[in-house]
């Protein structure tokens, strides 16, 4: 089977972090090269694809000396040559199947371009389909416009829950839709001892811990949208301390804010994710608009509660009563408190035997070899 990714986004996310792992697989049972065209700009992914190139010599590395911008899909239109410099490059390879990697339907848009020049069969592996102005872009609701075509390009998608799936027919997808999970290390993300995890970390034994992991940023992940919540209620103000785990651009103002709110955190850097989950009570996840978060997964592989957004993959997996109207603080507060007066009351475990069983790295590697395969 000869396929070929291509990712021209310059930031490493978790999608990245998938697509490697379902590389890896497809690369165990290759037998002809697999291609992977990368942009420079992307030096985190480069570096992954060297390392798996130097494992596995059937993966050709091909660097782009372009990447992804905003107005992606408007650039695509007004700077044609471009389409026409990658469908040559395609026509060269002749995969029989083209994988665009895409954060959102912008991120990767010139390969599915440059794939229907070419006359080749493309894919889309996109985990997050939402509108630009629900994502509170700048000119979000001009970029969706402009955007819109793109959904008729690829011969199938392939993204990652149910709700994925609903938003790219909303969005005008006609073609196939077909659904891998992601998937976490099972064997690494375990149950833990709350007071010997909490004390490691220097977290107070008198309170309920409630967390987040990832990047300190206000518009999307909305920290500050807990700490409004909290300090909302005296209830919550008194008994509960939060813990931030992670960096960003509000570092900061979260700083700030947590100060001005008298709330009692802790601001970790980045942290192993695996010796914190124990320590919490609950994983809280506000965030306007997620795709099927990885910390999701992991916590609840660690059979910790996972407090949520009422969207996108929190929506698929989460019991009703462990969601909440998303940029709704006081929904947030009302849902904290419900789940400190009633406890996780066996969820926790049910949920967790779930991702151990369809989500853990072996079933997500074989669902997407498996996928490639069939639409190659």
């Amino acid at each position: 089977m000869n396929v070929l990714f291509y990712d021209d986004s310059p930031i490493f996310g978790g999608h990245e972090v998938m697509t490697l792992l379902g590389v890896k697989k497809i690369l165990t049972d290759a037998t002809q090269p697999i291609y992977f065209f990368v942009s420079t700009a992307n030096t985190k992914l480069v570096a992954e694809l060297e390392d798996l190139a130097r494992q596995w010599p059937a993966l050709q590395i091909e660097l782009l000396p372009w990447h992804s911008s905003k107005l992606e899909a408007l650039r695509n239109r007004v700077l044609r040559k471009r389409i026409h410099e990658l469908a040559l490059r395609f026509e060269r390879v002749q995969p029989r199947l083209i994988i665009a990697v895409q954060g959102n339907i912008e991120h990767s848009s010139l390969a599915l371009l440059a794939a229907k020049k070419a006359g080749l069969p493309s894919t889309s592996y996109i985990p997050v389909p939402h509108t630009h102005e629900e994502m509170g872009a700048k000119f979000g609701r001009i970029r969706d416009l402009l955007c819109r075509y793109l959904f008729r390009i690829p011969d199938s998608f392939t993204t990652i829950t149910d709700e994925m799936a609903a938003i790219l027919k909303r969005r005008g997808a006609t073609c196939p839709i077909h659904i891998v999970y992601n998937g976490v290390d099972t064997t690494r993300f375990q149950p833990g001892d709350q007071h010997t995890a909490g004390e490691a970390l220097g977290l107070p034994k008198d309170r309920v811990t409630l967390g987040m992991v990832g990047r300190l940023e206000f518009k999307q992940k909305q920290q500050d949208l807990l700490a409004r919540a909290i300090a909302s209620k005296t209830s919550l103000r008194e008994n509960c301390h939060l813990v931030f785990a992670g960096d960003g651009p509000d570092r900061d103002n979260l700083q700030i804010l947590l100060k001005d709110l008298g709330i009692s955190a802790t601001l970790l850097p980045w942290t192993d994710p695996a010796s914190l989950y124990p320590a919490l009570n609950a994983l809280i996840i506000p965030s306007r608009y997620e795709g099927l978060p990885l910390v999701m997964l992991e916590a609840l592989a660690c059979e910790i509660a996972v407090l949520a957004s009422d969207r996108d993959g929190m929506k698929d997996i989460l019991p009703a009563a462990w969601r909440f109207e998303s940029n709704d603080f006081s929904a947030m507060a009302a849902v904290i408190e419900k789940f400190i007066r009633e406890g996780k009351q066996n969820l926790s475990d049910q949920l967790a035997n779930r991702i151990r069983e369809q989500m853990s790295l072996e079933t997500f590697g074989n669902s997407f070899s498996s996928t490639v395969f069939k639409l190659a």
